[in-house]
């Protein structure tokens, strides 16, 4: 059996109509159930498996939707759970919409399925589905959208806790079918869709569920957000949020808009074309200067002469030169039209959505995007960002509207406050520099829609209650704070092509906000700092080198970039002149081509824009280009769609006359600029133009290399040859052979003068005293500079070889010099062994290289004022008393030491070492809390143990001794409990019980008490303590509590009893 026999078959056995009854109701077959889930099979294992349409296909042909699916959920009362019957109908119900989802679900071409059949039945496909979506909206015998939602009522009224997988696949099934239907012919159907959704209250269903994203619902944010979208898009926000009477005029006032330019157009297009009665009129043929003829048919060519004719021909001529077309696929904004009904039912959903749902629903999405969730595509950070910006942009108009065109003071902005987090401006930012690293334009277009509504409405909490300001300005202050994003603002402007002209309005726009609010900002200012980034060149290996080598020193080498981040200054002077360069001016220009179709305010944008350009930034050679020029003269001269009318014309023609005005004076002092009116600008080009020459360059000081040294241990043969073989593992023949050829004019120029010298000497002739010059270097090219200040091993085997870097005054490089101390024959001691070890390069033992010897110098740096530079200190650990009498310990005094190539088992040493150090510093830290300060001298804390022993042993004998009758010990006991009693109450224990637990001081009351027993021990070791404490207590410490000394005499006489 054919594929068309078999589904034909199961859709005869579904069911049908009942002509005999005269309603002629659908009857539902005995295995109708059956027969749906035998669809569904088809449907899902045969087009979703061979990537195919063809069932789609047959059951489009069969009218499936309209004669079974939708009578069969007429059918059904959602109300009626009781019967049966009616219990497996909701059953049937579910597995309607299933199939209702793969019947509606967007038909997209890609490439597991671009062949000829599918391309073949996506037109007939594209016209069942709209003709699904009419018998949906439209079905005449019942509510069949609200009958399809309420399969997912009972699922949705289960906690989420409790509910089951099944339970989740229902509601997604529904929220699929809504999303599908509000897809299709969205533009074309918007009005009748927005309509329906209101009778089947989808749209409560909508703020419901969006509401309890998070809590009662996890998994449908991305639906509900494609529902949203699909419902707002194309749907201006100040058509939406006009008064009722404003409302019902606006058809009426385009129209007639439309009607005048029309009129407009045709008297202009009379005026220079022929009428229907001239060709029975006169026909002159006229000759030019260079006999050439031309045919005129005009009287007024004989009336007026022949220039009159020759104008009237240049009148008639046509521009016909193929314009760059833009695109339309990543315009986001083409307007949709809706009636006044469906108005009042989007904007009355709009501000229920910001009042209970806008908050958690935008929260749950951007959870997600911080996830990076598989559910999320990249066509949801479309979604995403539209949404917001346009929900903000229907609270600011709100706002403005309620309060009559003021901004309120007490303005509801805590409706969107989850999207005006730092964490929202974040992930805004990310999406759009992806989109614009990635090139997706339509991303891009609603991400700068989003900000520029985020700018708008931070600019109206600026002109709120205080509280609101402050938030503002704390906003404001994040979003300018990180460069990158302001650059990003200014390279999309400078990159833009062929873009939409909705990208192209929108890009202005966000320039012009971001400059307005950016100057005030930094006006109320008197610092601004930024976070930028900046590139800084670090070495990597890409060849073998020593593992443990932390400092980059290895026989290849690389240059590799990192960014930085740092905080500079801001000025916003700097700024703006980001936007001085012909990329930036031509954007400008392009949009204001659109004069016929632009607003005021928008011509007003990019006059701003011209002002800020030749006025402020005085970059007047920019402006002077000849498409400008021809720009203004076709708006001045076009007085039907640029009329006198027009409130931005008075400020165009002031702007133009200062330009022409400005470009009469520059032209005259430089008639280079004649030539210049044709090309962009260059900026060597700009600044002779306007100045009348060439930019003086400003050399900066050559930024010299890291110095090296040889590790001590080394006689100078040895480094030498270190130095030699580094150099030759890094292939630097060609340095070595420089410094030989230096080193031989060095030595021949020494030798003449030396026995110039001596010649003298011998004749005893002074009379011609010539003075020895050091040998100054002279490069040949400025490579051989760069190869001997940027290298530092280079620069080291020329301080080993004799020469010396000095560095004059307004010197941008060192000078190289021989001084005059060194001989010939030092010199050419040193030329034989860079000789030898370049024919012969060193080995060295244990398999190591050149590198492995060699390792940075760093400069040495002095802490402290009161050490020099060449002072040596001990490595114990006594303290050095200053002036101030600070201490300070000459460990901390030390130089910065030289790190060391160290191998893995000195390293895990020198590690484990630094970790006990740290235990002890954090040990010491912990008993510093509980441990007093006192004396380390060992014959102190020895007397003060002894007389301690001496105490207890008199305190035992005399407890022994003792002889007391029953009363007074009885009234000992007593004062002890009661002393007891004030010490339980004062949480405070007696100082005598502090030896076998931890003692913690209270204060400094406490503290003192302590040392002062210490001091009375030891000046009292012998003597009887128990008559002598309180008299000195009261003599050291008046303040101190005499319980104290009361405690220590009745404990020690209750342990003697």
């Amino acid at each position: 059996m054919s594929l068309e026999s078999i589904i034909h078959n199961l859709i005869s056995a579904l069911g049908g109509c009942d002509f005999t009854l005269e309603d002629k109701p659908y009857v539902l077959g005995d295995d109708g159930l059956a027969c749906l889930k035998d669809l569904k099979r088809w449907l899902q294992y045969y087009d979703e498996k061979y990537n195919s349409w063809d069932v789609k296909r047959v059951l489009a042909d069969t009218n499936f939707v309209e004669g079974d699916l939708c009578p069969i959920l007429a059918m059904w009362d959602p109300s009626d759970m009781g019967d049966k019957v009616k219990w497996r109908l909701s059953l049937a119900c579910v597995f309607i919409v299933e199939l209702l989802v793969s019947l509606t679900w967007p038909l997209e071409v890609n490439q597991f399925n671009t062949n000829t059949e599918s391309f073949e039945q996506l037109p007939h496909l594209r016209l069942a589905q709209s003709s699904y979506k009419k018998s949906l909206l439209n079905y005449p015998k019942g509510n069949i959208l609200f009958t399809s939602i309420a399969v997912s009522f009972p699922s949705m009224a289960i906690p989420r806790s409790e509910r089951s997988e099944r339970d989740e696949g229902i509601i997604r099934l529904v929220l699929y079918l809504i999303r599908n239907i509000a897809m299709i012919d969205e533009e074309t159907t918007r009005n009748e869709t927005i309509i329906a959704f209101k009778n089947s209250e989808i749209l409560d269903l909508i703020i419901s569920v969006a509401g309890g994203m998070g809590d009662e619902f996890v998994s449908q944010d991305v639906i509900v957000l494609e529902i949203i979208y699909y419902l707002l898009r194309g749907l201006s926000p100040e058509k939406l949020f006009l008064s009722e009477k404003d409302q019902s005029y606006t058809p009426f006032d385009d129209l007639s808009n439309l009607l005048k330019v029309e009129m407009d157009k045709k008297k202009k297009i009379l005026k220079t074309t022929t009428t229907r009665h001239n060709r029975f009129g006169t026909l002159v043929s006229i000759i030019t200067a260079d006999n050439k003829r031309l045919t005129v048919a005009s009287q007024g060519a004989i009336l007026k002469g022949s220039e009159n004719g020759l104008a009237k021909i240049d009148a008639a001529k046509r521009w016909k030169m193929r314009k760059s077309k833009i695109s339309t696929s990543d315009d986001v904004d083409k307007p949709v039209y809706i009636s006044h009904e469906a108005t009042v039912i989007i904007s009355a959903f709009i501000n229920e959505f910001l009042g209970s749902s806008f908050n958690p629903f935008f929260s749950a999405i951007l959870q997600d995007l911080e996830r990076e969730e598989m559910k999320i595509s990249q066509e949801n950070h479309t979604h995403f960002l539209y949404c917001i910006g346009y929900f903000i942009h229907a609270l600011r108009l709100r706002i403005s509207i309620k309060n009559s065109g003021t901004f309120s003071n007490d303005g509801d902005y805590g409706l969107v406050a989850s999207m005006l987090e730092q964490r929202a401006l974040i992930m805004v930012y990310k999406l759009m520099r992806e989109s614009f690293d990635l090139k997706i334009w339509k991303e891009l277009h609603v991400g700068m829609e989003c900000f520029k509504q985020i700018l708008l409405i931070i600019n109206c909490m600026t002109a709120s209650s205080e509280e609101y300001q402050e938030i503002a300005n704390n906003m404001q202050n994040n979003i300018y704070y990180e460069e990158h994003n302001l650059d990003l603002i200014v390279n999309t402007l400078k990159l833009y092509k062929r873009q939409s002209f909705g990208f192209l309005n929108t890009c202005t726009e966000l320039v012009h906000v971001l400059l307005k609010m950016l100057e005030k900002y930094a006006n109320t200012k008197a610092h601004m700092y930024v976070r930028a980034r900046q590139r800084q060149n670090k070495k990597i290996e890409t060849g073998p080198s020593n593992e443990n080598d932390d400092f980059g020193l290895d026989n290849s080498l690389q240059i590799k970039s990192k960014s930085v981040l740092k905080e500079k200054s801001f000025e916003f002077f700097k700024f703006e002149k980001k936007f001085v360069n012909d990329h930036c001016i031509d954007t400008f220009r392009t949009f204001l081509e659109y004069y016929k179709e632009l607003t005021p305010e928008q011509i007003k944008r990019v006059i701003t824009f011209f002002y800020r350009i030749f006025v402020k930034q005085k970059a007047e050679i920019y402006m002077f280009r000849l498409d400008i020029c021809e720009l203004f003269h076709r708006m001045m001269n076009d007085d039907i769609n640029f009329s006198k009318k027009n409130p931005s014309r008075v400020e165009v023609e002031k702007f133009i006359k200062f330009y022409m005005k400005r470009f009469v004076s520059v032209v005259s002092q430089s008639p280079a600029l004649y030539v210049e009116l044709l090309f962009h600008k260059m900026h060597d080009t700009v600044y002779y133009l306007q100045y009348g020459h060439d930019e003086v360059q400003v050399l900066k000081p050559l930024r010299l290399s890291a110095e090296f040294e040889v590790k001590p241990g080394m006689n100078f043969e040895q480094q030498i040859s270190v130095v030699v073989g580094a150099l030759l593992d890094e292939n630097k023949n060609e340095e070595l052979d420089w410094l030989k050829i230096k080193l031989s004019d060095a030595i021949n120029e020494r030798k003449a003068w030396e026995l110039e010298e001596e010649s003298r000497n011998l004749l005893e002739d002074n009379s011609h005293n010539n003075v020895l010059s050091p040998f100054v270097i002279v490069f040949e090219t400025e490579q051989y500079k760069k190869r001997c200040f940027k290298n530092g091993k280079f620069r080291l085997l020329l301080s080993l070889c004799g020469f010396v870097e000095e560095n004059r005054t307004n010197d941008i490089v060192p000078t190289l010099i021989i001084p005059l101390g060194i001989s010939s024959t030092v010199l050419s001691y040193n030329l034989g062994l860079v000789k030898k070890y370049t024919d012969n390069p060193p080995v060295f033992d244990d398999g190591k290289t050149a590198i492995n010897f060699l390792r940075r110098k760093y400069k040495s740096v002095s802490r402290y004022n009161e050490f020099s530079e060449d002072d040596t200190f001990d490595t114990d650990d006594t303290f050095h008393i200053d002036d101030s009498n600070e201490f300070k310990s000459p460990s901390k005094g030390f130089k910065k030491r030289h790190k060391k190539l160290l191998n893995d088992e000195e390293l895990k040493i020198r590690r484990e070492k630094r970790r006990k150090t740290e235990q002890e510093r954090i040990n010491s830290i912990k008993s510093s809390k509980y441990i007093i300060n006192s004396d380390n001298d060992e014959e102190e804390d020895f007397a003060f143990f002894a007389a301690e022993e001496t105490l207890r042993k008199k305190m035992k004998l005399a407890a022994f001794n003792s002889k007391k009758t029953k009363i007074e010990t009885d009234k000992s006991l007593n004062f002890e409990q009661e002393t007891n009693n004030t010490y339980s109450d004062s949480s405070e224990k007696p100082l005598f019980f502090e030896s076998d637990e931890s003692t913690e001081t209270n204060g400094s009351v406490e503290t003192d008490i302590i040392d002062n027993e210490k001091s009375i021990i030891d000046k009292y070791p012998s003597r009887n303590l128990n008559n002598d404490i309180d008299d000195i207590f009261q003599k050291n410490n008046p303040q101190t509590k005499k319980i104290r000394t009361k405690s220590r005499l009745i404990l020690s006489e209750s342990d003697s009893e």
